[in-house]
């Protein structure tokens, strides 16, 4: 059975610093602690604003010192680059940052210079990248690590429920069986690509968060990813197989507590330990509310039922009719970011499963090269360095819970 990955699974020993001389090894942990740090004060924002109790990954930074390793990051990153390329040139190589900023143009396109950086870069994201995008998922896949052009068996339970019948002595062996065994779902990372763009001052200037830069690989990874869920989903809804026609409902009152009572029965947990996952837009139709758009316009019954406190003060209800209401994270379709923003979630499809079941997506990603990095620097007016970047990951809807869907 593969591995799940967690921000919390990173080994301690990639996160080690040394106080003196920046080596290569010292360089690339601090790289790889600050784009921890920023990833998990992401994930800490996310989980305290759906007052969740999911652990937090424990903080390694205070924002001193965040800021601190950040711009000691980029100085020894940078003066180490320089030193391997003027090693391979016979010059005298620049001392400290200072030195380094006065020649740092004969730089830009020495094929040396940008070798190290590539290797460092992709060394930094080796470790953290899977952890860091299995947080970013973690509500609705289980991620799990395979080995580069291999395959992961992902094994799911049948989900079936053994049914009592009436039946008399000697006669036992009569009654119709239920399966308990599993099913096994076959995954095969494939290569995505994309590419991006940074400026050549980005880079050795002094305000560039470098743990944002290389959490921002995983937005474009999350993006790859909400559009294959979404697929996944729509697919879903049209297979019985995996939805059941039962548990299709359009959204009214009525229906809602019915799918929650059909799916706490299937799923053999209250209905209290149901979530209904969507986009904020699909979820905030539910809500009690005389807005124009919403699917449900009982406010008076709301506050008649004392949800206007909460209502009033914050627009949004942590359950609807006991059901807790988890927005997810949407993501920008590629593009459209400059324009007419697209999300990527339909805004009138919720999913409602049980907290404690098996997610319903699974998702295997490449551990032994989860992301390749090529940099070309670009003869443009603003020195760009091109870098394209490679991984490889693959997604199955799997639905071993059982998953209702609402359609609003």
């Amino acid at each position: 059975m593969a591995n799940k990955i967690t921000l919390n699974s990173i080994s301690d020993n990639v996160f080690r610093v040394n106080s003196g001389d920046a080596t290569r090894d010292d360089i690339v942990a601090a790289g790889i602690a600050l784009t921890y740090e920023y990833a998990r004060n992401g994930q800490q924002a996310v989980l305290t604003a759906m007052n969740s109790r999911e652990p937090v990954a424990p903080q390694r930074l205070n924002a001193d010192a965040y800021k601190a390793l950040n711009e000691r990051f980029r100085n020894d990153m940078l003066v180490f680059a320089a030193n391997q390329a003027c090693a391979q040139m016979g010059r005298k190589a620049p001392a400290n940052f200072e030195e380094f900023k006065k020649v740092a143009p004969g730089f830009r396109k020495n094929s040396t210079f940008i070798a190290v950086l590539q290797d460092i870069w992709q060394e930094i994201l080796y470790p953290i990248i899977p952890a860091v995008y299995s947080t970013a998922v973690s509500i609705f896949a289980d991620t799990y690590e395979v080995g580069f052009s291999e395959t992961v068996d992902i094994t799911i339970e049948s989900g079936d429920i053994p049914i009592f019948q009436d039946s008399a002595w000697g006669a036992s062996r009569s009654v119709p069986a239920n399966r308990f065994y599993a099913k096994t779902y076959t995954m095969n990372p494939q290569p995505k690509t994309c590419e991006i763009r940074a400026k050549w001052h980005q880079i050795i200037g002094n305000n560039t968060d470098w743990g944002q830069f290389f959490a921002n690989v995983t937005a474009g990874l999350y993006a790859k990813t909400m559009g294959m869920w979404s697929a996944a989903m729509l697919a879903a809804s049209a297979d019985t197989t995996k939805i059941p026609t039962g548990l299709t409902y359009a959204f009214s009152d009525i229906n809602w507590i019915t799918l929650a009572n059909k799916l706490g029965a299937v799923n053999n947990v209250g209905i209290r330990n149901l979530i209904a996952y969507g986009n904020a837009v699909a979820l905030a139709k539910v809500l009690p509310t005389q807005a124009t758009g919403s699917s449900n316009t009982a406010m008076d019954a709301a506050i008649a039922t004392l949800l206007g406190a909460d209502y009033i003060r914050s627009g949004y209800l942590g359950e609807f009719l006991s059901v807790r209401l988890m927005p997810l994270v949407d993501a920008v379709v590629p593009n459209t970011q400059f324009g007419n923003v697209t999300t990527i979630l339909p805004s009138d499809k919720i999913l409602m499963m049980a907290a404690s079941g098996r997610k319903p997506m699974a998702i295997a990603y490449n551990r032994d090269v989860p992301i390749t990095i090529e940099i070309e620097p670009e003869e443009t007016t603003s020195f760009e360095y091109v870098m394209n970047l490679t991984t490889a990951l693959d997604m199955i809807a799997v639905f071993s819970s059982r998953v209702g869907l609402v359609t609003i």
